[in-house]
């Protein structure tokens, strides 16, 4: 693509910019706010990769890899409204596992890779992975913390009756996995027709052919469904002192 065809792309935001000022729709400011903000990180993102995939060093991937996971994890305590950082630790190791293990699976048996690690191959699949599990899980641990803080009183009934801490807690435990499983499985149903498969498009138009580009598309939604549930379950059992104290009673606020 030539410069003159990407600037003849760009001005395709004149036509909505323009149907926001004639109906005198108020965020035109916050719509070239956001326009920049998504050409910054793009280019940055893009500068980084560049040098990733150039260099394809063993360190490169990995560091990238760690900053993906630590990005990922404030945005998702960010968006569960948990209080303070604390959590993003807990977040972070839920997510370096499941996404690494998984990932490394799906790379070394399911693509037969020889080098799991080769940067074009593991940082978009990673990438991937850690990106499409940040929604779904904030919304699980908001609904987990939320269900302790407003309900611990069936915590204490099930404990005051002879469960286990693991026991008592399944409850919450179950209330998470299912707010986590639930929009992947309404996107599982709803595919192509209430969801662009983006993976499938790209590689259609990447010349790849359509029983390909069906196999990844749906190996890439279980890959994602995995990872998200699994790093959530790490999540819950990391964070468990920040809740719970060396008794197993409720700690105050989340």
């Amino acid at each position: 693509m030539t410069i003159f065809r990407f600037i003849l792309g760009l001005a395709l935001i004149v036509l909505p910019l323009y149907i926001l000022y004639a109906f005198q729709v108020k965020i035109l400011r916050k719509v070239l706010v956001g326009a920049g903000k998504m050409a910054a990180y793009l280019l940055l993102t893009g500068l980084c990769l560049y040098f990733v995939m150039e260099w394809n060093s063993l360190f490169l991937n990995l560091l990238c890899f760690l900053l993906m996971t630590l990005a990922a994890s404030g945005m998702t305590v960010r968006r569960a409204r948990l209080l303070g950082g604390k959590y993003v630790v807990p977040v972070a190791v839920g997510v370096i596992v499941s996404v690494l293990v998984i990932g490394l699976y799906f790379l070394f048996f399911v693509m037969g890779l020889q080098n799991p690690f080769d940067a074009r191959y593991f940082v978009p699949v990673l990438g991937i992975m850690t990106g499409g599990m940040i929604e779904t899980n904030a919304k699980a641990l908001s609904t987990y913390y939320a269900g302790l803080e407003h309900h611990n009183q069936l915590y204490y009934y099930l404990v005051g009756n002879g469960a286990t801490h693991d026991e008592a807690v399944k409850h919450f435990f179950r209330r998470a996995l299912e707010r986590a499983a639930l929009p992947w499985i309404h996107q599982m149903g709803y595919m192509v027709v209430g969801v662009s498969p983006v993976i499938l498009w790209v590689m259609l138009f990447m010349g790849s052919s359509v029983l390909e580009a069906l196999a990844y598309q749906m190996l890439i939604m279980i890959l994602m469904f995995a990872a998200s549930l699994s790093s959530l379950l790490i999540t819950l059992y990391a964070a468990r002192k920040y809740s719970f104290d060396e008794y197993d009673n409720l700690k105050p606020g989340k």
